[in-house]
């Protein structure tokens, strides 16, 4: 490449439970050779260790989603599609505000064209990345759900102010701890704000469980955990007495009373709303992005609408706001209607899984680490019988060792690049996509599925006679684009 190379960004994410995941180290190298071989200069890497793409409380991932509104770098690069989430939600979520911020994100180990299969194959890969963690979990639940039956701490949860765990792995009160729980009820049941009390806290020298300063997440945990009041529960399990109580019934059902009550009086100003169609809605006279805002009218209602920031900003478009639930709905209902044909599903899944077999071919890194797994084991079998010719030193003992770890150690990349590939096929792809077709257009999620898959673009124009005209393009490769006319869009959206 010529000129100045792209400035990118390594994310790496390893879970501690899944024992098939690549390592940190696994990850950012083959990173660091997808940006050579590809010209990006990588100016830093976010790291999550131990932590779950189920959720996006992952505080790299976050400092990173951030970082990319400074325009210091225009790439960010992972392991696999499953490193960024693997809840559809939130992949879709931060992929728009990556990209809103300009900045584009790239697999090493499942390069995605950039055609419109490509971007319909991620969205299939996220969707099955999504069900294996979902399967992942039940299997980690089933064991936990034994010992919960017995009332037993599990995993992080002997982490609770007030508590210890003894070798029975039962729960036993730590006085020290419950002292400072039960003062926080009390202060927050005689009317002392959170703010108050966290400060309060704060100043005494009070630690969390985890021996950090307190703030509104550690505290809004305490004041809402029925474990102090003895009511074991995880999961669906619910022993009550289960554990030894620290805190009174009737303080705590109080204390509830008022977190509901406070809870309430925030939540009025604080409705949030998803636009589905932010990065892909545009304004048809001077091409700007079309942006989610809201309104109150004089009867008190809130109206959610779509607005060209050229009008918002520079008053410089005459472009009218389009209504956020009606400009959504027509455009599932069209893609539904007219781009899930028989035919188009057929044809989308022949070109995903050519893409597929493309990945497939290239064996290099298995045949890499297959080469190196031989080497290592020819070394092991020269040791071994110089062993068995007598020639024995602590330093042949040590060397050993070490060469069987190496060994096992490329076993496990080797079984984890094999399970990698995803179970897909031609026939399980058209099945995903013709699910789309028996969708609830009212239902948020599925309307986000089928704009985040399907679609490309929207451009709304407004017509002098007061009409409206609206151009589609979705991702499909020959004819992709559909221009809507007044007379066409009442058959696709409820009135307005």
């Amino acid at each position: 490449m010529g000129g100045e190379t792209t400035k990118a960004v390594i994310y790496a994410r390893y879970s501690s439970h899944n024992q098939r995941e690549e390592s940190i180290e696994g990850q950012l190298r083959e990173c660091h050779e997808f940006a050579i071989k590809n010209g990006f200069t990588i100016i830093n890497e976010y790291i999550d260790r131990a932590l779950s793409g189920k959720t996006d409380n992952r505080p790299s991932f976050q400092r990173l989603i951030k970082d990319s509104e400074k325009g210091q770098f225009e790439a960010v690069i992972m392991y696999t599609l499953d490193r960024f989430a693997r809840n559809r939600y939130d992949s879709a979520i931060y992929k728009a505000k990556l990209k809103k911020n300009g900045v584009r994100v790239y697999y090493a180990k499942q390069p995605m064209p950039d055609t419109p299969e490509g971007i319909i194959l991620e969205s299939v890969l996220e969707g099955y990345a999504e069900y294996y963690s979902e399967n992942l979990a039940r299997n980690i639940k089933r064991g936990i759900r034994e010992n919960a039956l017995q009332g037993l701490a599990t995993g992080g949860a002997n982490l609770l102010l007030g508590y210890t765990v003894g070798e029975d792995r039962k729960y036993a009160v730590d006085p020290v701890g419950a002292k400072i729980v039960q003062e926080i009820f009390q202060l927050y049941a005689d009317g002392m704000s959170a703010t108050q009390i966290i400060n309060y806290c704060n100043e005494q020298g009070y630690k969390t469980a985890r021996g950090n300063a307190f703030n509104k997440n550690s505290l809004k945990t305490i004041l809402r955990n029925e474990k102090y009041i003895g009511t074991y529960k995880l999961m669906d399990i619910v022993i009550p007495d289960g554990m030894p109580a620290i805190i009174d019934k009737v303080l705590f059902e109080k204390v509830q009373a008022m977190l509901k009550h406070n809870g309430k009086a925030r939540a009025k100003a604080k409705a949030h709303e998803n636009y589905l169609l932010t990065t892909k809605l545009f304004c048809g006279h001077c091409g700007s992005p079309m942006v989610g805002e809201s309104g109150t009218s004089k009867t008190g209602q809130v109206h959610h609408y779509y607005k060209c920031t050229k009008a918002k900003r520079e008053h410089a478009c005459k472009k009218k706001s389009e209504r956020k639930d009606w400009i959504e709905k027509l455009v599932v209902r069209y893609t539904v209607r007219n781009v899930l044909t028989d035919e188009n599903i057929a044809l989308i899944a022949k070109r995903a899984m050519e893409i597929i077999e493309k990945e497939s071919a290239d064996t290099t890194y298995l045949d890499g680490l297959n080469a190196e797994l031989k080497d290592v084991q020819k070394k092991i079998k020269n040791l071994v019988s110089a062993i068995e010719q007598g020639i024995i030193t602590s330093a042949t003992k040590d060397r050993l060792d070490e060469l069987e770890q190496e060994k096992s150690d490329i076993e496990g990349r080797i079984a984890r690049e094999e399970m990698k590939k995803p179970l897909l096929n031609e026939n399980r792809i058209r099945y995903w996509l013709t699910s789309f077709k028996s969708g609830n257009v009212a239902d948020e999620d599925y309307q986000r599925r089928v704009i985040d898959t399907l679609v490309n673009s929207v451009y709304v124009y407004d017509d002098e006679d007061g009409g409206k005209r609206i151009v589609l393009t979705f991702n499909l490769s020959g004819n992709n684009t559909a221009t809507l006319t007044s007379s066409d869009i009442g058959c696709y959206a409820p009135p307005r």
